[in-house]
Parts: structure tokens; sequence; C-alpha cells
């Protein structure tokens, strides 16, 4: 199978998997969301890992990359994106979040040294016009803050970095479901300390919100994003990240798809929302011509 239906893959489930979250969240937390996929996550791929590959051929080489890129997401991220989903609805965040893939190709750039061209400052623009256009509201019809689009930009953020580290350990240690382990792994023992240290300093109300409805929608999305984590490593590890981003950015459309769905009792959905989710998924797009 060629990376671009891996990518594909990847971004229809992603946008799949925000519904059993954004249901979840309605009785949780996103903190008990982020814990629960992690948890799952890292034992299925350390599974799956142990069980493919031959232990003495798996190499440290790039170890330090895949620990940076899992302090970066999936947990934290993760953890902001849901904080944004449970405060904006998904039709706002998941967009937003989607910015990632401009974030990535600015690191690229500062890091990497690659080169500025036209169709990247053009691709900027209509993400940052189509981001505009889905956050502005005039205070009276809408039940978020504007403020709140904080939390879908800073995992945006985490997870253009993530991207970054992953392909660079990529290049060096030659297996996907590996090196997807132990960014899972980090991950989780992140979250997990920050948790920690955040109930010390503010132990009013629960770090973790516990309970039957919210775990069986929890555990839905856990397995979906986990489904998609491996399909992205695959794409990742046969493909470099200019080509496959932007099919990954397309993860927006297919989360307002399916809102429009299953979530129509919580998620409302305008022309608005819808163009500016389109400018942005065209601006990705464009940046890559």
């Amino acid at each position: 199978m060629y990376p671009e239906a891996y990518v594909l893959i990847t971004a229809i489930l992603r946008g799949l998997s925000t519904i059993p979250t954004r249901k979840g969240l309605q009785n949780s937390n996103p903190n008990t969301s982020a814990l629960t996929y992690l948890a799952f996550n890292t034992v299925m791929l350390w599974g799956m890992t142990l069980l493919l590959y031959p232990i003495d051929e798996l190499s440290l080489a790039g170890l330090w990359y895949f620990v940076l890129a899992g302090i970066c997401a999936p947990g934290l991220a993760r953890t902001f994106r849901d904080t944004g989903i449970d405060r904006l609805g998904v039709t706002v965040a998941t967009p937003i979040v989607s910015t990632n893939t401009l974030f990535s190709v600015v690191i690229a750039v500062i890091f990497l040294g690659e080169e500025i061209t036209l169709p990247l400052v053009a691709g900027a623009l209509m993400i940052f016009i189509g981001v505009n256009l889905i956050t502005w509201h005039n205070g009276r019809h809408s039940s978020w803050n504007r403020r709140d689009i904080v939390y879908p930009l800073v995992a945006a953020l985490l997870f253009a970095s993530s991207t970054n580290f992953r392909k660079v350990g990529l290049n060096k240690i030659g297996y996907p479901l590996a090196g997807a382990a132990i960014t899972s792994t980090v991950s989780l023992l992140v979250l997990t300390l920050a948790i920690v240290v955040s109930r010390l300093r503010n132990p009013i109300g629960p770090a973790l919100i516990l309970n039957r409805e919210a775990l069986k929608h929890f555990s839905v999305s856990s397995i979906i994003s986990s489904v998609a984590y491996i399909f992205y490593f695959m794409a990742l590890s046969s493909s470099n990240i200019t080509h496959i981003q932007p099919i990954a950015g397309t993860n927006p459309l297919w989360a307002i798809l399916f809102s429009r769905m299953f979530l129509r009792g919580t998620e409302i959905i305008t022309p608005r929302i819808i163009l500016g989710t389109v400018i942005i998924v065209a601006g990705v797009a464009f940046i890559f011509l």
C-alpha cells in the first residue's frame, strides 16, 4: 500500500475518533480521555512490536528523538486538543488543530533549512483566514470564549514538533511500530507526571473522572486513534513530511462530516464553519503545490 493511502486512512480515522471523544467528555474531562488513549495505545504498540520484531534487531539509534516526540505528543497535545473539543466543540477545535501542518513546515524551514516558497506564503495566509473565519463570533450566539482557541493552537504546535522529531527518529531506527511504541510510552509518562504535579499544586476538583459511560466512549476513541497512529507512522516512515501532511490535514473535513452524522444534538455546523474548514484544507494543500 502507498503512503498516500496510509495517511488518508489516518485522516479519516482521526476525524472519526473525535466523535466518541466528544461524547465521553460530556461525562468526564480531557485528562481522563488522553490517559485512557495513551494507556491503550502503549500496551497495543509494545505488544505488536514484540510480536513482529526480534528483540535483538531493535536499535536504540534515534531513541532521543522519539523521547522528544513523546514529550510533545500525543499525550500533552491530545490533552490540549481534547480541552479545545470540550470548550469549543469538534467543528471549531479540529480545523484549528489541523494547522499543525503549517507549523510542521515552519519548523522544517527554520531548523532543517527548507526553502520558503510563494505557495507556502499563500497557503499560510489561507490557513490564517480560515482559522479566523471559524473562530470569529459576535459573542451573542456562541457558548464558547474566543480565548479558548489557545488550546487547539497549542495542540497544533505540539503535534507539529512531534512530527519532525518522529521523522528524524524513523530515519535512524527503521521500525515504525517500535518508534511509535517509544513515543507513546514517553508521552504516557509525561502526561501522568503532569497530572500528578497539577493535582499536588491544585487539589481542588478531581484530576480524573472515571465512569462507565465516559470510559466506554473513550475506549472506542482509543481504538480508532491507535489504529490511526500506526498508519501515520507507516506513512511517515516511507515518505517525507511535506508529501503526506497535506493529506493528513484533511481530517477536519472528516470530523465535520462525522459530526453532522453523529452529533446533531451537540454540534452546530454553520456555513461559515464549513467555508473556513474548506479554506484551511485548501491552504494546507496549496503549501505543497
